[in-house]
């Protein structure tokens, strides 16, 4: 048999391939492997909240920082100035609204003095028409008592709302008070996005900004790479998914300690790729061609260590090969 095929090359060669290709359907049933993986952890990026020159930069690319670490500081003048305008709008509003009350209290008082006089002079008219049933008081003095009424009454009327406007200017000086104080709050919030701090421990990637740049709202100023959720990503061919499982057995190495094998398991699986880079990077999107090569759709699947190697530094994006067995 041998000795035919050594006659017929050809048929070798199709024979060795065809072998292959069944030993690697056949392989594929119990483990994936893939070069297409990569280390990975937490990155935490820094933006600028507000606008502003840079006028202090606290720390060097790679450096280690430990949490509430000072990172960097925008000019913070207009910012104070700022702060300093908004609490002296919202001194100005209280004492407004302490006006206010002031006038609802003399608004008050006159409404209870039209009131006594009106009191006084329906009393009065009383008496009078009293009087004049009896023939003892004049028309004259009753129309007189009766004009009185009606002044009064009209007294009280323009009493009450003096007394009602200075209530409304109360809720406007409240109201007033409100927006000061919002402003107020955010001139401060403002103020403390002057200094920017570490959120985690980590290191420093390298960063373009220095000091005197100027930042916009949402300008992206450095990253912490931190040490949370160390890990690495492997992107499985498609083929090889309805087999995977959290939790099954993985023997890796690593590009920044080759040569020695490492063992984790897997610990995420994605639940869906974007078929676009055009895509919003809400899932992660793999580059399906190497080269002029179309690959199988691949999915990232997440990898832990069972232990990281002592001494062994996190170097974020670094290769790995990553071998799972179902």
């Amino acid at each position: 048999m041998l000795a035919r095929l050594l006659r017929h090359p050809v048929l070798l060669i199709v024979g060795v391939l065809a072998g292959l290709f069944a030993l690697y359907e056949v392989s594929v049933r119990f483990f994936a492997y893939t070069a297409d993986a990569y280390v990975m952890s937490d990155i935490v990026v820094i933006s600028s909240e507000i606008e502003g020159p840079v006028s202090r930069l606290a720390v060097q690319n790679n450096q280690d920082v430990t949490a509430g670490q000072l990172l960097f500081e925008i000019e913070k003048t207009p910012y104070l100035l700022k702060v300093q305008q908004t609490q002296a709008a919202l001194t100005q509003a209280q004492a407004d609204l302490d006006l206010a009350r002031d006038e609802v209290n003399s608004a008050k008082a006159g409404v209870a003095s039209a009131q006594a006089v009106l009191t006084n002079a329906d009393a009065q008219l009383g008496r009078v028409k009293s009087l004049s049933t009896e023939g003892f008081s004049t028309e004259a003095s009753l129309d007189v008592a009766t004009r009185d009424v009606a002044t009064a009454t009209a007294n009280v009327q323009t009493a009450q709302a003096a007394l009602d406007v200075a209530n409304r200017r109360v809720a406007v000086a409240a109201a007033i008070i409100a927006s000061a104080q919002a402003d107020l709050a955010r001139a401060q919030y403002d103020f403390s996005k002057t200094v920017m701090s570490a959120p985690e421990a980590g290191r420093i990637a390298p960063f373009t900004i220095r000091q005197g740049d100027y930042l916009e709202r949402g300008t992206q100023v450095l990253a912490v790479v931190t040490d949370n959720r160390r890990r690495v990503v492997a992107n499985v061919f498609e083929r090889h998914l309805a087999r995977i499982r959290p939790g099954q057995r993985v023997w890796l190495t690593l590009g920044s300690d080759p040569w020695v094998i490492h063992t984790g398991r897997v610990s995420g699986i994605a639940a869906g790729v974007a078929r676009s880079a055009k895509n919003p990077e809400v899932v992660p999107y793999v580059e399906p061609t190497t080269d002029w090569v179309r690959l199988p759709r691949r999915f990232p699947i997440e990898v832990t260590l069972d232990d990281w190697p002592a001494g062994l530094g996190l170097f974020n994006g670094a290769d790995a090969r990553v071998l799972i067995w179902f």
